[in-house]
């Protein structure tokens, strides 16, 4: 049976398509597994959690991978239960007493690596590490704690971005302060409190850094500190935007009300208290008899006349001379009912 020229063309596609999807499948694979193709040298270290680390994964100095994930078991040792993971990096790379290693975020699947950082003063090389040397892995999930209401209302491009720039500050890659920032801002103008908001990211944040050891406190120092003037400024930006909604309704009765009174900007309420009360003492003695005077001349005892007004028939109530009540310069007369 003799085929088509148009079957031989479709038959050459879908061997071509296959071929290439035989390449790009080993290219995949080989950049997953990317072994390590130097001389190597095996080494241990304990780490008191290791979520999302496993056999194969990558060993890295300054984003450069060194090595690779051998093996990862539990002990007990101490009477605390940690995971021994075994490691192999370059001879040129080597590890030593004061090397620090730590479990990072490749990327936000959840996959992890091991970041090694050696200072350059001088140390012996050893081959095992103890908990005092590593940090463990931490759960980036915990950061949203408590603002489930908050994410509702995200995207999930939008929650991944927050994420990664919250991995990039507590890893401690550089530029991770601003993004965070700008994240806050985010979620505290999406939220009816924005100070509680806040202070949840910031007690998530802290509790992080706790699982570290307290290894980030310097970061979240400068968060919390910024918390108060974030805040604030938040606050402020709302007062703005209230006056210029409320402020013409609320402040045009009030004027209307100054006026009505006789109010006027050449009034000078300085030089009125200062004529009544000659001196501090007097103006708190009347302050304290004030209520009381009130209260007499709003009973049924005594009726109010405005001075200059008739004489009063029963005769003006006697009352000390410091509570002089008045009202754009006329006095008030209290009058015995």
């Amino acid at each position: 049976m003799r085929l088509s020229a148009h079957s031989l063309r479709t038959l050459a596609k879908i061997l071509v398509a296959v071929a290439m999807s035989a390449v790009l499948l080993i290219l995949v694979l080989n950049a997953a597994i990317n072994p390590v193709k130097v001389t190597t040298a095996e080494y241990s270290a304990d780490f008191t959690d290791v979520s999302g680390l496993r056999p194969n994964g990558d060993v890295r100095v300054r984003g450069v991978q060194v090595g690779k994930v051998k093996e990862i078991e539990l002990i007990r040792e101490s009477g605390q239960t940690l995971a021994r993971v075994r490691f192999s990096v370059e001879d040129d790379t080597p590890v030593t007493a004061k090397t620090q290693l730590a479990v990072k975020y490749q990327n936000l699947t959840g996959i992890r690596y091991i970041d090694m950082t050696t200072p350059v003063a001088a140390a012996p090389r050893v081959d095992h590490l103890g908990p005092a040397n590593t940090v463990p892995s931490f759960d980036i999930t915990s950061l949203f704690n408590g603002l489930q209401p908050v994410l509702n209302t995200l995207s999930t491009e939008e929650i991944n971005e927050i994420s990664q720039n919250a991995i990039t500050l507590l890893q401690g890659d550089g530029g991770g302060l601003e993004p965070m920032l700008d994240s806050i801002q985010k979620l505290a103008d999406l939220a009816v409190d924005r100070e509680q908001v806040i202070s949840t990211l910031v007690e998530n944040l802290s509790r992080i850094s706790d699982s570290f050891g307290g290894r980030s406190d310097e970061i979240i120092e400068i968060l919390r500190s910024l918390e108060v003037p974030i805040d604030a400024a938040i606050r402020v930006l709302d007062e703005f935007i209230q006056t210029s909604i409320l402020g013409p309704q609320f402040m045009r009765p009030i004027a209307s009300i100054i006026r009505n009174l006789g109010l006027d900007p050449s009034l000078d309420i300085n030089r009125m208290i200062a004529d009544a009360f000659t001196t501090a003492e007097r103006f708190g003695k009347a302050l304290r008899i004030l209520p009381g005077t009130l209260s007499v001349a709003s009973s049924a005892r005594v009726g109010l006349a405005a001075s200059g007004a008739a004489v009063c028939s029963k005769g003006r109530a006697d009352l000390p001379e410091d509570v002089t009540m008045l009202l754009n310069g006329a006095e008030v007369t209290i009058c015995k009912a």
